[in-house]
């Protein structure tokens, strides 16, 4: 047996033992499921965001859309000469 893979098995049946690979493995899921929390909270808080500010856009160009319509038609009406009074019929 060559010495280095007897050095290699000695090791790998040491982290046996000592519950090394359990413990790695335990560790990296739970690492990622953390990272996969935090990225579906950072997804639905950027998307949260994003809809709030899209609607307050669209809000405030509807508002300011109406005010110029209404400002417009108020302004044609006013400048509309008014109406001659019905003839009196004989």
């Amino acid at each position: 047996m060559d010495l280095k893979k007897f050095i290699a098995d000695l090791a790998a049946g040491y982290r046996k033992l000592t519950g090394y690979e359990a413990g790695r493995k335990a560790g990296h899921d739970a690492g990622r499921a953390g990272y996969e929390a935090g990225r579906k909270a950072g997804h639905d808080a950027g998307r949260a965001e994003g809809y709030q500010a899209g609607r307050k856009a669209g809000h405030d160009a509807g508002r300011a859309e109406g005010y110029e319509a209404g400002r417009k038609a108020g302004h044609d009406e006013a400048m509309t000469p008014p109406e001659p009074p019905p003839s009196p019929e004989p």
